[in-house]
């Protein structure tokens, strides 16, 4: 029978319409197969997809005016793009103290202003004095911030992950990364899985006087006539065994490096950790040996600060696939006839030839990994 011509009518409108459909379909489950790139679909059909320049290059980081920022995870971060001073920068795009971000560096570090190198030049940090003493051809890329501890030490080593390193330094500081951990942990809700002590809360945070404060000052001078205000009591209120607070600090680290350790045997990354002590402990062999009269804060000090320290590395140098390298002892061995590694008389930062010890000390660890 044939076909009137309505009929064909009808019938070519509904070819065309079911392909139309269908192309309309593909188009949107799989553009590939029509030749559109799928990102180009995903950037034309997304309303949630932020705009990757304007979070890189951020209006409000330019206009701060200021080397510190916020962040709702790290709580804080260092302005990008800031330029060089004396003791301070450059800044790269992300905030972090290289001249440039490598697309895959052998080595990247992580940690805070003992890392950054605060109150010498860039190439005098150790970050910078470790790049080529095993290989000229490594490259060493810093993602250390000042303030920062083991929390955001965790946080930043997910992100290192996607520079594809050969090895990755963590260096906590013995200093204040303590309480400086326990108060991220417990004060700020991204970080509630590292409450360790359920007991604890953020009010358990001790109260801690400036490190730097001038009526805690135990000044020192040592035969050489080399001078350092020392300060005891600030470095004791983090490292006190007796406060919650601290040894639950200290458990963080230890749990952060556990975390990390784990992430880094899924990315074929070998991770190593080292704990940088306070000036007060790297001096502590030549008070020792000048015999110097030091007051019952320093001597409580040194004593729960390398309990604290071996404690630490016991429990990391326990963990499959990661290593510990010890600083105390070739800082203080360094420190026996060497002033010069603390150059400043208040600032508990090393200074040139302080920070060439922790970087050889770590070249060597590493040479073979």
């Amino acid at each position: 029978m044939s076909m009137s011509k309505n009929d064909w009518v009808l019938a070519s409108v509904a070819i065309i319409l079911t392909t139309a459909i269908s192309l309309l379909l593909v188009r949107w489950l799989a553009p590939q197969l029509l030749g559109v790139p799928v990102d180009l679909q995903l950037v034309q059909t997304s309303k949630t997809l932020p705009p990757f320049y304007a979070g890189v290059f951020r209006e409000a980081d330019a206009l701060t005016g200021g080397m510190l920022l916020n962040d709702p995870h790290t709580n804080t971060r260092f302005t990008p793009l800031l330029p060089a001073d004396s003791g301070t920068g450059p800044h790269d795009v992300l905030g972090f103290r290289n001249r440039a971000v490598p697309n895959s560096p052998r080595i990247v570090v992580i940690g805070d202003s003992q890392t950054y190198g605060i109150g010498e030049p860039l190439e005098d940090n150790w970050p910078s004095q470790l790049q080529g003493m095993n290989n000229p051809q490594d490259d060493v890329y810093s993602m250390a911030v000042g303030g920062w501890g083991a929390v955001q030490y965790l946080y930043m080593f997910d992100k290192a992950t996607r520079l594809k390193p050969r090895v990755v330094i963590i260096a906590f500081y013995s200093g204040n990364d303590a309480l400086d951990s326990f108060a991220t942990a417990y004060g700020n809700p991204h970080w509630q899985d590292l409450m360790i002590d359920p007991a604890l809360d953020k009010g358990d945070t001790p109260q801690v006087k400036s490190m730097l404060a001038v009526d805690d000052a135990w000044p020192v001078t040592f035969s050489d006539g080399s001078k350092l205000a020392l300060t005891p009591p600030g470095r004791l209120a983090v490292n006190d065994r007796e406060q919650a607070a601290v040894t639950t600090g200290y458990a963080i680290m230890a749990e952060v490096a556990r975390r990390i350790t784990a992430q880094a045997s899924t990315h074929d990354i070998r991770v190593v950790f080292t704990t940088i002590p306070t000036r007060e402990l790297v001096f502590a062999a030549r008070v020792a040996q000048e015999a110097l009269e030091a007051p019952a804060s320093y001597t409580r000090l040194i004593a729960m600060e390398q309990e604290n320290i071996d404690e630490l590395a016991g429990r990391i140098g326990a963990l499959p696939g990661a290593l510990y390298v010890d600083l105390v002892k070739p800082l203080q061995a360094a420190a026996l006839d060497n002033g010069a590694l603390y150059p400043r008389l208040w600032d508990g930062h090393p200074g040139k030839q302080g920070y060439q010890v922790i970087a050889t000390t770590l070249a060597t660890a590493i040479n073979d990994l």
